[in-house]
């Protein structure tokens, strides 16, 4: 769904989740009270909260949360793919799992199914790429410019480097570095 808010806190600190049933009905918990996320996805029919289940967000009700959650799971699935017990999960915190299994779920491997999922591109996402590359290539060739008239005077650090890479990336709309990969002088 690609819905973006707060991408790299979302990597250790997962607030959502995405159900899609057997008849392709998709469900997107996200954060309370911001279901405007994912309203523009016309694949996503359903926005809810609730999948926050991580102890800095919940405390000591991590479980009931988990409950809760795990329930609402079991009444979605019952009525989009009666029947049906197993369910492929990507990732998922542990109190999430256990509250699953109680639910009587058989908790499947997802992360090969997503990944594949996510390798299948439309049009609109090749050319958001296209984009990307564009930002990224542009930000290296700012990065470069800087480095090159400013290493020679002796006061410019890696990090104004750095500095650079970042401002012209947000500058385009970029979100984050994922990694910091730079290094100056001889090798």
């Amino acid at each position: 769904t690609d819905s973006t808010n707060m991408q790299l806190w979302n990597t250790h600190n997962p607030f959502r989740a995405l159900l899609v049933c057997a008849d392709g009905y998709m469900v997107m918990w996200d954060y309370k009270n911001s279901p405007f996320l994912s309203t523009f996805n016309p694949l996503v029919r359903e926005q809810r909260s609730g999948a926050d289940l991580f102890y800095f967000d919940r405390g000591d009700k991590v479980d009931v949360a988990a409950d809760t959650f795990s329930n609402e799971v079991r009444v979605l699935l019952a009525e989009h793919a009666p029947g049906n017990t197993r369910l492929a999960v990507d990732k998922i915190m542990l109190h999430g799992l256990r509250a699953l299994e109680a639910q009587g779920f058989e908790i499947m491997e997802g992360e090969e199914l997503t990944e594949k999922c996510r390798a299948v591109k439309g049009p609109d996402e090749i050319l958001a790429m296209r984009c990307a590359s564009h930002t990224c290539e542009t930000a290296v060739a700012e990065m470069e410019r800087f480095a090159r008239l400013n290493v020679p005077l002796g006061q410019t650090s890696e990090d104004d480097i750095w500095a650079v890479l970042h401002a012209e990336n947000i500058r385009r709309g970029g979100e984050w570095i994922e990694t910091r990969l730079l290094a100056s002088g001889p090798r």
